[in-house]
């Protein structure tokens, strides 16, 4: 039987890997299909890939003090010696970050689906000029919003007729909502927070598509305009190498007297229970195509505000479970901030109507269902 051939870009505890690994759980519990993976890179999740199929490194680094130098890089013959035992019937790619493996792999001369995630800043900064290699070797488009799919066909010429939406997904059952909302007051106590508190929060990197810069303007704004509310700021996420990066947020939020409004926690081991221990979450991307991490806290009863014309996260806030706030917004940003605090009634009813989105549209099975049935359209 002939396998698929699945390509994450790396093994990151970041949103594509992430979205793959969920799958291809659901896909070998769920189907008789065969496959293999590729990752572009190493990471924290390599062992859980390797959990579930024969998984090989294209390329390895290790870090040093000198520099970050190249192990082992698969020559065209490896690869095609690895592959050579098996009959691959599709290759996957997930994320537009691949183009590089899909050149060597184009004498497989299969289907290839390219999962893409990213709209044009990381397409323009990931890939380049290299996105045309990507297009070259592309039989199908899956795209995680609306607003990846109108990039595509409006920046690349990309016919529609050749793309799929298929919105981004959690697995609502393993994720146990009750279970950290049950940690909301420890997490608060941990974090020394006032009883009256009510905590903005946010996650993601820590880069310029993120926009932790805003997250801070934001808390100045709204201690300028309200400055007896007890109003505070938590930013989960963020790799602990990127020190210049921590150094330039705290340099402004110690000249701003922030330091005890907001607060960049880096990476936690559990952030679901730092998202339970949010009123609201704030989504201030740039740009950003639909963030898993909204869907997480979103199930959690979180109202969540991002902005528009900034990527697909409007498609899920709609108008009944958080506000679409026009683009970089600030000072409108704190203005709703104010409401849902002064608005329990509201909070709850926009937080209430997220959780059942994510359960009735975004729930892995749903998802994964959509995604097998583009799967098996191309699969030889």
């Amino acid at each position: 039987m002939k396998k698929v051939l699945f390509i994450s870009h790396d093994a990151s505890r970041t949103g594509a890997p992430i979205l793959l690994l969920n799958f291809l759980r659901w896909f070998k519990e769920n189907t008789n299909i065969p496959f293999k993976i590729i990752l572009g890179k190493g990471g924290p999740l390599e062992a859980e890939f390797a959990e579930l199929a024969p998984v090989t490194v294209y390329r390895q680094y290790r870090r040093d003090r000198l520099s970050q130098t190249v192990l082992n890089r698969l020559s065209l013959y490896r690869l095609k010696q690895y592959l050579a035992r098996d009959d691959i019937g599709l290759i996957y790619a997930n994320t537009i970050t691949n183009h590089h493996i899909l050149n060597q792999l184009a004498f497989l001369q299969c289907p290839v689906i390219s999962h893409v995630h990213e709209l044009e800043y990381i397409i323009h900064l990931m890939a380049g000029d290299q996105f045309a290699t990507t297009k070259s070797l592309t039989t199908h488009y899956i795209t995680a919003s609306n607003a990846v799919k109108d990039n595509l066909v409006s920046r690349h010429l990309i016919p529609p007729a050749h793309i799929d939406t298929v919105y981004g997904f959690v697995p609502v059952a393993n994720l146990k909502p009750n279970i950290a909302l049950s940690k909301r007051d420890t997490i608060r106590a941990q974090l020394h927070l006032p009883d009256n508190a009510f905590v903005v929060g946010a996650s993601g990197t820590l880069g310029w598509r993120k926009s932790p810069d805003l997250f801070i303007q934001l808390a100045q704004s709204v201690r300028r305009k309200y400055p007896e509310a007890p109003i505070y700021f938590m930013w989960i996420g963020g790799d602990e190498g990127e020190h210049l990066r921590y150094f330039e947020l705290r340099y402004d939020i110690q000249r701003l007297n922030l330091e005890h409004s907001i607060r960049f926690l880096g990476n936690q081991p559990n952030p679901l229970e730092y998202f339970a221990a949010f009123d609201v979450f704030a989504l201030l991307s740039r740009e950003d195509p639909y963030p898993l991490v909204c869907l997480e806290a979103a199930l959690l009863e979180k109202p969540i505000l991002c902005f528009d014309n900034s990527g697909g996260e409007k498609e899920f806030v709609e108008d009944d479970c958080g506000f679409v706030i026009p683009y970089l917004d600030i000072e409108t940003t704190a203005d709703k901030i104010h409401l849902l605090l002064e608005s329990p009634e509201l909070r709850q009813r926009f937080g209430q109507r997220a959780a059942q989105k994510v359960r009735e549209r975004h729930d892995i099975s749903t998802a994964a269902s959509q995604l097998t049935q583009i799967i098996q359209r191309f699969y030889q």
